[in-house]
């Protein structure tokens, strides 16, 4: 059953790569949306306000970036600082992305550089964050927030910009504040963290629930505001259980408990599972990153004894913490996780280097976003096999599964995408 859902997302990643200009996505139209559902690393604006503005610097203080990884001279590259405008500052997807772009920099003879976008992705706050980093080598952007990206590519309008684990709704959505990004020319699209069509993700969430035989489940989300995909997850998710109970047997349907419970970015309360409904439950179905948000009063629960022993959950999201890791798979709580893989962001550097030489594949006619392929992790061995053999774990460059010859080896837009909708690219590829 697993390797049918694994050739059913890569089928549906591959039909939405070959997709230009896909319209459908998440966050809301027009709004200043974040980005960083899938990565399970979450910032709080406490934890980012004192980075905001600046580089990422030493530890000695000495206020050097690190754009002393790599230069100009190294193998025959344009040269110059790629500037990362990240959402996120810690944890381990945002080490091991920071390792493989700082690896790839260095190859193809460019600095790397991170700064932290606004907390709320506020368009005047990204764009005071470029400002303050901003210095004349700066020759291109990765950006992972789309608040004010129209407004940055205006001020810097000689820099080339490629979208990393962002949907880029503001520029693709309807009523998107950036939206003349989409046709500049100097914009060369994203790839986002998981689906951009929300009827995706709850389409998978269901399949995950049918292949486990859960019957009783419950859904969380975050706010509509920030994460309408997320609502349209839900609401994908419980049309695809109401079919299926058009035709399953009565012991065998579904049952959705209630409405989907919103987390205002705060962990789920320990009197969720006050409620009777919630007592019993097979399932909770955490669209949100349930690992960083949900799991902590799940696992208390479970162990009080205010919830059954038996309930579990499928997610997204990734920590490096020893505890969690074990709680995946096997009898864990955490039946199945989903994070997309850091190695996506060379695709925003491939690009941007492409560009930069003038070089951009001749098959490359305008910007467009597409979906990531997900790790999906339901058992110890994919635990395993991320966290030694992945770059997702080890945030060794070496171990990444897409290498910087083979992204410089594609010879046209279309192999290069392939790349990223390939198997190559999956939890499976790590157990052969």
């Amino acid at each position: 059953m697993k390797k049918k859902l694994v050739k059913k997302l890569l089928a549906g990643a591959l039909a939405g790569a070959m997709a230009l200009g896909m319209l459908a996505g998440c966050g809301g139209a027009g709004t200043d949306s974040k980005d960083q559902e899938n990565s399970g690393e979450q910032n709080s604006p406490e934890e980012n306000k004192d980075e905001e503005s600046q580089g990422d610097t030493k530890e000695d203080g000495s206020g050097e970036t690190d754009q002393a990884k790599g230069g100009a001279e190294g193998n025959g590259g344009a040269g110059g600082t790629i500037m990362w405008l990240s959402n996120l500052s810690s944890g381990i997807q945002y080490e091991a992305a920071k390792a493989y772009a700082e690896s790839l920099c260095e190859a193809w003879g460019y600095k790397f550089q991170v700064v932290y976008g606004d907390s709320f992705n506020d368009p005047a706050g990204n764009l005071s964050v470029v400002q303050n980093a901003m210095t004349d080598d700066v020759v291109g952007i990765v950006a992972s927030q789309d608040g004010g990206l129209q407004n940055i590519m205006e001020e810097y309008p000689e820099l080339y910009v490629a979208g990393y684990n962002t949907d880029m709704n503001n520029v693709y959505g309807e009523g998107g504040s950036s939206a003349a990004c989409a046709t500049n020319e100097k914009f060369l699209g994203t790839i986002a963290d998981g689906h951009i069509d929300g009827a995706d993700l709850g389409k998978q969430m269901f399949d995950m629930v049918l292949e486990k035989g859960y019957k009783k489940v419950s859904t969380i989300v975050f706010p509509a505001y920030a994460y309408p995909n997320l609502t349209a997850g839900d609401a994908s998710f419980r049309a695809a259980v109401e079919e299926y109970n058009k035709s399953a047997a009565e012991g065998d349907q579904i049952e959705v408990v209630g409405e989907a419970k919103v987390l205002e970015f705060a962990p789920l309360e320990d009197s969720y599972f006050l409620d009777s409904a919630n007592q019993d439950l097979d399932c909770i179905v955490a669209l949100c990153a349930g690992v960083q948000f949900v799991y902590p009063a799940l696992k208390s629960a479970v162990d009080g004894g205010t919830c059954s022993a038996d309930t579990k959950m499928i997610t997204s999201g990734f920590e490096e913490d020893s505890a969690i890791l074990a709680d995946i798979g096997g009898d864990g709580i955490i039946q199945a996780v989903t994070v997309s893989p850091v190695e996506n962001i060379g695709w925003s550097l491939t690009m941007l280097d492409k560009a930069l030489k003038g070089e951009l594949y001749s098959d490359y006619s305008a910007s467009e976003r597409f979906d990531s392929l997900e790790y999906v992790m339901d058992s110890p061995e994919d635990v395993t096999n991320v966290m030694e053999k992945a770059l997702n774990g080890t945030k060794d460059p070496a171990m990444a599964q897409i290498t910087a010859e083979e992204l410089q080896g594609a010879a046209s837009y279309a192999d290069l995408k392939a790349l990223f909708m390939s198997e190559q690219l999956t939890v499976e590829a790590l157990a052969k």
